[in-house]
């Protein structure tokens, strides 16, 4: 299989690694942005000074037989041709130079939307590595685009690092974070943070050099409030993201019950397909199936257990000590009951979990208002899976338990690093009210506020850490 070449593979490695020097301004780099296989449209993308050189050498209108498609006019989006070395045709293509700064890496870039094979892809970037392999243009790293609209001030470190959350996002609720993060969110955030302290640092810094004149400053109760106001800011980010990280990671669901309940066939009607096999056989589930689905817009995996019962069937009781393993690992149980059988004493689940008696086969019989009489805290609902009737009730019951008291969240993703430097900076805020409660000097008082400063800096990107760069855009895929 053809493969792309590397012309410079010092330089590789080191994108991997993330060291500046690899990343010259007069390096040009081209990478294929689409994901592997086969499809539609594949497109190769290109940033750097040779950009509009690779085009004008490899690109030519359909009725003309040689000469460039492409003039110095950017952002218009050409149909051409696509011809190797030789000037044989290699494809028909769309086309798009954009100049710098005016691009999402902030150089001249352009980008090539080729018919969607990976041979073809290839073909085209290999071609190009060899015309200009000696001119500066080689293979991107990963996540370079990116890292060049950051390091030429396209974004912040935070913006750039949610192309990765939307990229790698699993549900509604993180691609909407995402979208507010590379809108600039938590930017506008550190930037007011960052603001207020370096109001306090001036204010602190002026008593230290006027000691002696005959000047007023702003009282330390003020400074106390402001500074408290800060903190409770912080501790509300916090706790947002915490929630949004609980929701992102997903919420497992166990559906519980006797054998014959009807488990399976809930399973079966919510997800839309037949996922388990429904028999009028007790017992037809020995092992737990499960399946994820979305609502609200947060991920949610849905547990199909073995029916809770006592067994000599030796496969069947490692059935259900699986199933209450699940029950255990579950933040909701939705416990099945057949409302038309026996009455039976309910199993006790484990205090941590929600639950929800979902009483089936309402057609036959409404077994849940006697038991709301009995227990009128619980939530106890009818459904029945042969008609359908309840059911998109069920799941507006299970949605809202799912999100919380909070049925619209504001989520806010933070990254670990990111998560991180906010934790410090609230330490060093907490230690500064602290040496304001004990008279300390105020040049100690104002080390505390350099570091919550720093901090700051450390989150937007505007102190630059060679290591925390290379991990973060090591992660992005090539191309992006």
């Amino acid at each position: 299989m053809e493969c792309i070449r590397f012309h410079n593979a010092r330089f590789f490695l080191n994108s991997c690694g993330g060291h500046l020097d690899s990343l010259h301004a007069n390096e040009t780099i081209i990478a294929i942005a689409t994901p592997a296989g086969h499809g539609a449209v594949g497109m190769v993308r290109i940033s750097g000074p040779s950009t509009l050189d690779v085009l004008k050498r490899f690109t030519r209108l359909p009725d003309q037989s040689h000469g460039p498609a492409f003039t110095k006019e950017p952002r218009r989006l050409y149909y051409c041709q696509l011809v190797t070395i030789e000037n044989q045709i290699l494809d028909d293509v769309l086309a798009v130079y954009y100049a710098g700064p005016r691009s999402y890496t902030g150089e001249d870039q352009a980008e090539i939307f080729l018919h969607g094979n990976p041979l073809l892809l290839r073909r085209f970037v290999n071609t190009v590595l060899d015309a200009f392999g000696d001119a500066n243009v080689r293979p991107a790293g990963p996540g370079e685009f990116t890292r060049r609209a950051y390091l030429n001030g396209r974004m912040d470190l935070t913006q750039a690092e949610a192309v990765h959350q939307i990229i790698t996002a699993r549900s509604e609720l993180e691609l909407e974070a995402g979208r507010k993060n590379i809108g600039g969110e938590i930017s506008r955030l550190v930037s007011m943070f960052r603001s207020a302290m370096i109001h306090l640092k001036a204010e602190t810094e002026a008593e230290i050099d006027f000691a002696d004149e005959d000047l007023t400053f702003e009282q330390l109760p003020e400074r106390r409030r402001r500074v408290e106001d800060l903190l409770r800011r912080i501790q509300a980010l916090l706790e947002r993201a915490h929630e949004t990280e609980r929701l992102r990671s997903g919420v497992q669901i166990a559906l519980v019950g006797i054998p014959n309940a009807g488990k399976s066939s809930l399973l079966n009607y919510i997800l839309g397909w037949d996922r388990a096999l429904v028999s009028s056989t007790a017992g037809t589930t020995r092992d737990y199936l499960s399946e994820e689905i979305q609502l609200g817009g947060v991920p949610v995996r849905l547990v199909d257990t073995a029916g809770l019962r006592e067994t000599e069937d030796e496969i069947e009781k490692q059935g259900v000590l699986r199933s209450r393993r699940a029950i255990e690992e579950s933040e909701i149980i939705l416990h099945i009951v057949d409302s038309g059988a026996e009455p039976y004493t309910f199993p006790d689940f484990p205090e941590q979990c929600q639950v929800i008696h979902v009483f089936n086969k309402c057609d036959i019989r409404d077994g849940s208002a006697l038991y709301r009489d009995r227990s009128p805290d619980t939530i106890a609902l009818n459904i029945s899976c042969v008609t359908g009737e309840g059911i998109d009730y069920l799941r507006d019951v299970i949605t809202e338990q799912v999100l919380g008291s909070e049925n619209t969240p504001d989520p806010i993703l933070l990254e670990d690093r990111q998560r991180y430097h906010f934790h410090q900076i609230r330490n060093a805020l907490e230690k500064l009210l602290e040496l304001w409660s004990t008279n300390a000097p105020a040049e100690i008082c104002a080390l505390e506020l350099d570091r919550a400063i720093e901090h700051t800096g450390m989150i937007s990107g505007r102190i630059d850490n060679e290591e925390i760069l290379g991990r973060i855009f090591s992660v992005f895929c090539i191309g992006k």
